[in-house]
């Protein structure tokens, strides 16, 4: 079976989304296209889900993970490593619900793991509950010995059963989180991972350094795989109401880090300058399953403006002197 046109041209403009490299007259002519047929659409974002399990099992340990990397490594010359994808994605969606070395294109990144805006809860083998928040994905590996929760990225609260015979740990690649108490978050991205404790303690330790530190009620701490330390305290109580309907609460947050939080939660590409940006501090809770929505509040209450063409390419700019 051969990939369609629109497979063809889906995938083409699906790769040129998530590397932005979209100028204004691309974006015109993917407006053009999407509108030319109602296949398009539905087809990209097909694509675009596909790129995405392709490009987070490449960061997965393993010989799958480590297959990708070696095929698609930066010495490779760039149009080499994108033809290579572009084989990848299109072989990949053709192959449908048939299983690819024991797992299904269609959950190759984990267990569990949801799309951009949509969250999920689970409740596990032993009773813990876990809740997804929107693009993330996780590894549920437990054992006579132990329970063991592995973040592959995105953003995770869960709420934990007493075991005392099994220890709760949840694993990033920068470090792990195990359990003292019940109730915490962890959210992993950009070679860094995030603890926050809504109730009780966990204990936070760094992969290499081999650091650590331990968490109580309201606090948070970082984690890199050299270190970890402590950030500002949290209220739990506004945290916990926030997960229930699934907003951002930025008190004081750089614009630039709400757009990246914003931007996981959407399918297109949302563009902006990071330095004029972080000039920007936002205190405001934000709906992350309504993207757009939490664009326009944001343009109401900050001197920026929004632009672009479609959903599909979103520019966020500081306004003109003379509109603030």
């Amino acid at each position: 079976m051969n990939p369609s046109r629109i497979e063809q041209e889906a995938a083409e403009w699906a790769l040129c989304l998530g590397e932005g490299e979209l100028d204004a007259a691309d974006a015109c002519e993917l407006e053009a296209w999407l509108q030319a047929d109602p296949r398009h659409g539905a087809t990209l974002r097909r694509m675009q889900g596909v790129i995405s399990q392709v490009q987070a099992l490449r960061q997965q340990r393993g010989p799958v993970g480590a297959g990708l990397r070696a095929g698609l490594q930066p010495s490779t010359p760039r149009s080499g490593v994108r033809r290579a994808l572009l084989g990848l994605v299109l072989a990949a969606s053709l192959l449908g619900g048939l299983p690819l070395a024991g797992v299904s294109p269609t959950d190759w990144l984990a267990d569990l793991h949801t799309a951009p805006a949509e969250w999920h809860s689970e409740t596990l083998a032993d009773g813990s509950l876990l809740t997804l928040a929107g693009n993330s994905a996780v590894d549920v590996q437990f054992s006579a010995g132990e329970r063991r929760i592995r973040l592959l990225h995105g953003q995770l609260l869960v709420d934990v059963s007493h075991d005392p015979t099994r220890p709760f740990v949840v694993q990033t690649d920068e470090g792990s989180f195990k359990a003292l108490g019940t109730r915490f978050v962890v959210s992993q991205g950009n070679a860094r991972s995030e603890l926050t404790m809504l109730e009780s303690r966990v204990e936070a330790r760094s992969a290499v350094s081999g650091d650590q530190l331990v968490a109580g009620r309201g606090e948070r701490a970082w984690v890199a795989r050299d270190g970890l330390g402590p950030l500002p305290a949290i209220d739990p109580a506004r945290v916990d109401r926030a997960w229930q309907h699934h907003q951002l609460v930025a008190e004081g947050v750089p614009l630039d880090q709400v757009l990246d939080a914003l931007s996981q939660q959407r399918r297109g590409v949302l563009r902006f300058d990071r330095q004029a940006m972080q000039a920007i501090k936002v205190s405001a809770v934000l709906p992350l399953d309504d993207s757009e929505r939490a664009l326009r509040l944001l343009a109401e209450a900050l001197p920026i403006r929004i632009g672009g063409f479609s959903r599909w390419w979103t520019t966020v700019e500081p306004a003109p002197r003379e509109n603030r």
